[in-house]
């Protein structure tokens, strides 16, 4: 179910105790010589549309923000950035709307790599918010399905970071027509230390800035030559079983009785 596309009667007729409700949250920024700005919340949108199809429970998502975290790729025109705080406030106060109308499980699914620390926070502060009221999870899909993802890749590491054979593929199944791949460029980039990982599935140890166009003039992270629809379509079916998985386990997660 889309939100957007419900009455306020048919969202109301909605059990509130078996409802889950999806928000997907992604960015705009630039995603190389090849991909639209919009690829992170496009794709975010669309995992969770899917994932919620191979749910028996009632499962509803809203319309994504759009924005995140993206002062990274702000070298790069047509990026957009929300602050720290500003993201925070907006998804708090998405998330206190649905509490309001009496739903009890809010799943926040995120698909932007630099969304990972306040996705963090917003699990921890949200949680302790309605504690007792709601249920909040926070993840990020590709994390969620990093094995399964790793399994069907081709590219060496550093090959899926941004741009890459993971997004470029999806975006080829899903959007071909905003996809310029004979622009693409492939890209390995080089950290100098083993501690930052530009891969999207294995992640950095250690925390720290790293503009992109430090590491990349294109701003590619990967290898999206690789990248094929069917490929794309494959990586969309494992990330919406991933995250299907989940959401059943998510739907019957207990909610603390509310205390004084």
């Amino acid at each position: 179910m889309r939100w957007q596309d419900m009455t306020w009667q048919e969202i109301g007729a909605l059990d509130r105790d078996r409802t889950v409700v999806v928000l997907p949250v992604g960015s705009v920024e630039q995603h190389g010589h090849h991909m639209p700005t919009g690829t992170d919340t496009y794709l975010a949108t669309a995992v969770s549309e899917a994932a919620a199809a191979l749910v028996d429970a009632p499962v509803a998502v809203l319309p994504s923000p759009w924005y995140g975290l993206s002062a990274h790729h702000m070298h790069f025109p047509g990026s957009i950035t929300l602050g720290a705080e500003t993201m925070m406030a907006m998804v708090g106060d998405i998330v206190a709307s649905v509490v309001q109308h009496g739903f009890r499980r809010i799943a926040v699914v995120n698909g932007h790599g630099g969304n990972a620390g306040i996705i963090d926070v917003l699990a921890s502060t949200l949680g302790h918010r309605f504690y007792g009221t709601a249920r909040i999870a926070c993840l990020t899909y590709f994390s969620l399905a990093r094995e399964a993802i790793a399994a069907a890749r081709e590219s060496r590491h550093g090959g899926m970071g941004h741009a890459c054979e993971f997004e470029t593929a999806l975006m080829l199944h899903l959007h071909p027509d905003l996809v310029h791949q004979d622009r693409a460029v492939i890209h390995y980039p080089e950290t100098g230390t083993p501690y930052l990982s530009t891969d999207l599935l294995a992640g950095s140890i250690v925390r720290s800035f790293v503009a992109f166009d430090d590491l990349s003039e294109s701003g590619t992270f990967g290898d999206p030559g690789l990248a094929t629809a069917e490929k794309g379509e494959r990586f969309l079916a494992l990330s919406a079983e991933a995250l299907a998985d989940f959401l059943k386990d998510f739907a019957g997660w207990p909610i603390a009785p509310k205390t004084a």
